[in-house]
């Protein structure tokens, strides 16, 4: 360390080195620009001026000649002649002047002085004329030598002048300079370089009001602010050293040098009871501790530190300690390991006696090995346990499935054929009967549909899709499944997403989404008789490669009270039972999709007054998909009914593969009225026969037929030439998401559960075939 007289060395040192900077500096850019500028100017522009004046008069010469020869040449009067010459001669720059006579080939007068030839000649010729006779010539040859030595002289005089006054307005600058700036400046450092040696007690001169003042004033407040730190990280140390002697245990940061060797950078005084060691001992070296531990422990501390210090892994060992009346201790060490400049490792920890835990541990040990007995025998009881449950349990699912499948084949004609007729009367009092036929056999489809949910749900096998998907195609898809319903009613159906979420591609179960916002604007639509229906998307947070989604269904309908609001989504309940009578139900639809919101990690909730409609929303958190973004989709289409958006696909060629003759039927009837040319395949081999003989835009297949299946069908058409690219859309009964995967695996792109809604299949199909076209237009 410096002491103070170095210390002022130092910065008198800098401080002269930057005035002799400052005055380098300001005497290179004043001085050297000035001498450059005024030499520019001199060395340009006056060397013209002279060599114009020594031309005017060279000419003014030539003029004097010219008048006075010409009388004087005609009648070869030479003496006057010269004498008019030799007044010319008498400038001291004329070199040489030249008379010659017209008629004569010698000159007529010449003098010359040669000896005034010192620099470069400058020459000038004219005509003698006598009237409008040319009677002779004249050349006189000047010399710039002393126009040239002016020049210079001029020079030298500007050069001194501009000098000398720039030197002495340095000078002055220059000692202003150093009284008010750099004078200041050494105070500052020297008061700086107090703070940083913690000489708080330094103080500056008073009295300046400037800028180096006002810095003087702030650099106080900084001493006195690292005064208050100071005091204050002291007392803070003091108060962890009180704690540290003060907790149960030994305090301490152990280092590993360089070198090898281990030494205790801090230990505290509770190591005296432990080890009976003193800490300062112990800093100088850390092998008494290391003797103080079991013999049969001590490499494996070691060991253990040095693979903590390689890695820079926590530290945690259990170890022995020998104690002076022969017996053992048990010591549980935890520390973290810190790298320092230099390459040392330093541990922050804590050494604990757990002598009384290890003599539990065994007790547990000799409880541990009584219980093995007791379990061994229950395993073997609950190991029949486990396989008659897991019996049970595939009896169950495999009774669900054959359910599922039974009751959703009659329904799909029920639902189809009511559908048909409807499309094909015009009858009122047929119409209405038509339509609550209809009504209630979508509502004993969703009873069957929530049952089934609810059981899955019940026995955790509800399993979630996980493919890519956008928000706003799924509320579109929702709002035209809708559309059909509201129209009757008379209500709008409006769409709004926020404007990331139009292009966005996430990664989750689309179908599930789906349902829930089908449940929660299907009762909307049903409690709704005016005003209409809106259904609302937007983003509360965008947590990186995850969107936090808000959900919401809002419409203008009958309302729900506060006290049924807070049984609302419980199993099995309604709003009043009055609704019940009214509307229908099972109490199921909510609960469920509390539940389907719980296990994609989100929640339900309801905003609602009597007479006033209600807002029903739930929220996800869902990922990202590394897919690019979807141009905009089209807004038009929002709220129209699916089968009038399939109307732009009419004349479309479809292929429908299914073996039940009524179903066929329900199928070519609905795709004809939306305007579809459907072509019927009654099995695998056939419309895998039929898929490669025509490249149609779409097929529906059926999974469980004769001769060959729809999943082996799939698998077939995926491998020939014209189905690598056709949608491929499952048609099956079974409703569990177990046979949905096996479609998906089998190369099928999408699921249409029976019975056939319209509506949705009409949405499923227009959503595959504009993918397909715009496939083909690419």
């Amino acid at each position: 360390m410096f002491d103070e007289t170095e210390e002022a060395l130092l910065s008198r040192t800098k401080s002269s080195s930057l005035f002799v900077a400052i005055a380098l500096g300001a005497s290179i850019g004043l001085l050297l620009p000035a001498l450059i500028v005024g030499g520019l100017l001199i060395g340009l522009r006056e060397p013209q001026a002279a060599e114009a004046a020594l031309q005017r008069d060279l000419e003014a010469k030539l003029d004097v000649l010219v008048s006075s020869l010409p009388e004087l040449l005609w009648n070869l009067d030479t003496v006057a002649a010269r004498e008019v010459v030799a007044a010319v001669m008498k400038s001291p720059d004329v070199v040489r002047v030249t008379v010659r006579d017209a008629s004569q080939g010698a000159p007529f007068i010449e003098m010359s002085f040669p000896e005034r030839q010192k620099g470069l000649s400058v020459k000038g010729e004219r005509e003698i004329f006598r009237g409008v006779a040319r009677i002779g010539h004249l050349r006189i040859e000047v010399d710039d030598h002393l126009s040239t030595a002016a020049l210079t002289r001029q020079r030298w005089l500007y050069g001194a002048t501009v000098g000398g006054q720039l030197l002495a307005s340095l000078a002055l600058i220059l000692a202003l300079l150093n009284s008010r700036l750099m004078r200041p400046l050494r105070e500052l450092g020297r008061f700086a370089n107090d703070l940083a040696q913690g000489r708080f007690s330094a103080q500056l001169p008073a009295g300046r009001k400037d800028e180096i003042g006002l810095l003087g004033g702030h650099l106080e407040h900084m001493r006195d602010a690292l005064q208050q730190q100071f005091d204050a990280e002291r007392a803070l140390i003091e108060r962890l050293r009180g704690m540290a002697e003060t907790v149960p245990g030994v305090v301490y940061q152990l280092r590993l040098g360089s070198d090898g060797r281990f030494s205790f950078a801090y230990i505290s005084e509770a190591v005296k009871d432990y080890f009976n060691l003193s800490g300062a001992k112990l800093e100088l070296s850390a092998e008494p501790w290391f003797e103080q531990i079991a013999a049969a422990d001590r490499a494996l501390v070691r060991d253990s530190l040095l693979v903590s210090a390689r890695a820079l892994t926590p530290w945690q060992q259990e170890f022995r300690a020998h104690q002076d009346d022969g017996s053992e201790r048990w010591i549980y060490g935890n520390a973290i390991a810190q790298l320092e400049p230099g390459g040392s490792v330093l541990w922050h920890g804590f050494l604990t006696d757990i002598s009384h835990q290890r003599r539990d541990a065994l007790e547990l040990v000799r409880y541990r090995l009584h219980l093995e007995e007791l379990v061994e025998a229950r395993t073997a009881e609950l190991a029949d346990a486990t396989k008659a449950a897991q019996a049970a349990s595939l009896a169950k699912s495999a009774f669900l499935a054959n359910m599922s499948h039974e009751i959703r084949t009659p329904m799909n004609a029920i639902i189809g054929l009511t559908y048909l007729v409807q499309s094909d009367s015009t009858e009122p009092a047929q119409q209405q009967r038509l339509q609550k036929v209809a009504d209630a056999a979508e509502h004993l489809l969703a009873i069957i549909n929530n049952v089934l949910d609810f059981s899955k749900i019940e026995a955790g096998k509800m399993q979630l899709g996980h493919s890519d998907f956008n928000v706003a195609q799924v509320l579109d898809n929702v709002a035209s499944m809708l559309a059909q319903r509201a129209n009757d009613k008379g209500l709008q159906v409006q769409v709004e997403v926020d404007k990331p979420l139009t292009t966005q591609i996430l990664t989750g179960d689309a179908q599930r989404i789906t349902e829930i916002l089908l449940n929660f604007a299907g009762n909307a639509v049903k409690f709704t008789d005016k005003g209409g229906v809106k259904l609302a998307a937007t983003i509360e947070a965008d947590l990186g490669s995850a969107l936090q989604l808000r959900f919401e269904v809002q419409d203008s309908g009958i309302g729900i009270s506060q006290e049924a609001q807070a049984r609302l989504f419980q199993d099995f309940e309604q709003a009043d039972s009055s609704t019940t009578r009214r509307y229908g139900g099972t109490g199921l639809g909510l609960a469920i999709c509390r539940r389907l919101a719980a296990l994609m990690h989100g929640e339900v909730g309801v905003q609602s007054s009597p007479g006033l409609g209600s807002r029903f929303w739930f929220t996800l958190k869902i990922d990202k998909s590394s897919m690019a973004s979807l141009a905009p989709p089209a807004q038009a289409s929002r709220g129209v009914a699916a089968r009038e958006l399939l109307q732009q696909f009419k004349g479309t060629r479809v292929l429908l593969a299914e073996d039940n003759a009524v179903n066929q039927e329900v199928a070519v009837a609905m795709l004809g009225s939306a305007g579809l040319i459907v072509d019927v395949a009654g099995d695998g081999q056939e419309a895998l026969r039929m898929a490669s003989e025509y490249d149609y835009a779409l097929i529906l297949m059926d999974v469980q037929m004769p001769l060959m299946d729809g999943l082996a069908a799939t698998r077939a058409i995926r491998g020939s030439a014209h189905g690598k690219h056709t949608p491929i859309l499952a048609m099956t009964a079974n409703a569990f998401a177990e046979e949905r995967q096996r479609c998906l695996d089998a190369g099928m792109n999408d699921h249409v559960a029976k019975p056939v809604v319209a509506e949705q299949l009409f949405a499923t199909l227009h959503m595959w075939l504009s993918r397909n076209a715009k496939h083909r237009t690419l």
